[in-house]
């Protein structure tokens, strides 16, 4: 995909242009140094890249079921997209029901990179976990639609 967030650039006929080909003053009167996002672009693929396609591969060669998922760990950056990530897994009969969900994102905000180890920190340190049970984290990176899923297993954390 074309990049769907970036800095020290812009956007011209689909292609970046990279702030050293601007002068300073074009460089301020365009703000290519700010972070830049396009929401279009991100609102119509991230569900589909970095959850439908990516699980479809996983699911692919990896056995996840519902059943065996004790807690869901998503990072995204907006109320906006909860909904629309449950239908993404949904999509791929892998509907983790919401109850199942743990995420931080109204009490601490959208981290970013650090999203994924604020929620297994709050998590872990909230005594929620037992010895056992299965994780599985979704971290998407909106720049060029890519995600990773890590599932894991809790071991000796009895309360």
């Amino acid at each position: 995909m074309s990049a769907c967030m970036y800095a020290g650039a812009e956007m011209e006929d689909g292609a970046l242009r990279g702030w050293a080909r601007y002068d300073a003053e074009q460089r301020a009167q365009r703000s290519v140094m700010a972070v830049k996002q396009d929401v279009k672009l991100l609102n119509d693929n991230i569900v589909r890249l970095t959850v439908v396609e990516a699980l479809r591969r996983i699911m692919a060669r990896r056995e996840l079921r519902v059943a065996d998922i004790d807690w869901f760990l998503p990072h995204y950056s907006s109320e906006f997209f909860r909904e629309r990530l449950a239908a993404g897994l949904a999509e791929v009969d892998l509907a983790i029901p919401m109850a199942r969900w743990f995420t931080n994102l109204t009490s601490k905000g959208n981290t970013g990179a650090a999203s994924i180890f604020v929620i297994l920190d709050e998590l872990f340190n909230g005594g929620h976990l037992r010895s056992g049970q299965k994780l599985l984290c979704y971290v998407p990176e909106s720049g060029r639609f890519s995600s990773a899923f890590m599932h894991l297993t809790v071991v000796g954390n009895e309360a």
